[in-house]
């Protein structure tokens, strides 16, 4: 529970109203977002509804917790999957119901509130898959390091944004919400320090 306090409080003022943190008995990490909807990739602004919160092991007696590897190894798995544009390997690293809300290259979140949306529920891989391929037909790939990881089922990563055209885009915060009962993300949340711009 310590290391998931730690996360709760590193979250600064200024992302306080993009990101909350839900701990659940199940020791299950909820990510809800001001205006995540879980849609088919529709923009989402912060001034958006929020959305319910949920976890797929609300209803699961008891959820195996896990380790730190397992996690970092999963977050890998997320970027590895979206660098070689491996679209159905993406789709099954989230729950049935899973959630992915990112920021899109022109989209700027902490100046505008905004990011994409996909998934949230019934055919939630597909969406996820089919909101990939869109962004790879920008020809975007994503850098990161640092991944860090919490033995309840969490973990972040430091990520940058890397076009076809040569613009590079920062991102603010890489969050991974991970069920550790059905080994799969139920959240992931990469949002943006600005819109991509010529390195």
């Amino acid at each position: 529970m310590a290391g998931l306090a730690s996360m709760i409080q590193g979250v600064s003022r200024r992302r306080a109203a993009l990101a909350g943190f839900v701990i659940f008995p199940v020791l299950v990490l909820v990510l809800p977002l001001a205006g995540c909807t879980g849609s088919s990739g529709s923009p989402r602004a912060a001034g958006s509804p929020a959305a319910t919160q949920r976890g797929p092991a609300s209803a699961t007696p008891a959820a195996r917790v896990c380790t730190a590897a397992q996690i970092k190894a999963a977050i890998g798995d997320f970027f590895g999957d979206w660098n070689h544009r491996d679209a159905a390997a993406l789709g099954r690293l989230f729950t049935a119901g899973g959630d992915l809300d990112m920021a899109t290259k022109d989209q700027d979140t902490l100046a505008s509130g905004a990011w994409d949306s996909a998934g949230g529920g019934p055919g939630a891989r597909g969406m996820i898959a089919a909101f990939a391929e869109r962004q790879w037909r920008l020809g975007e790939m994503l850098s990161y390091s640092g991944i860090e990881a919490i033995d309840l089922g969490g973990g972040d990563a430091a990520v940058v944004a890397r076009f076809a055209d040569g613009t590079v885009q920062p991102m603010e915060e890489a969050k991974f919400a991970y069920d550790c009962a059905s080994q799969a993300f139920f959240h992931v949340v990469i949002i943006s320090a600005q819109a991509a711009r010529q390195a």
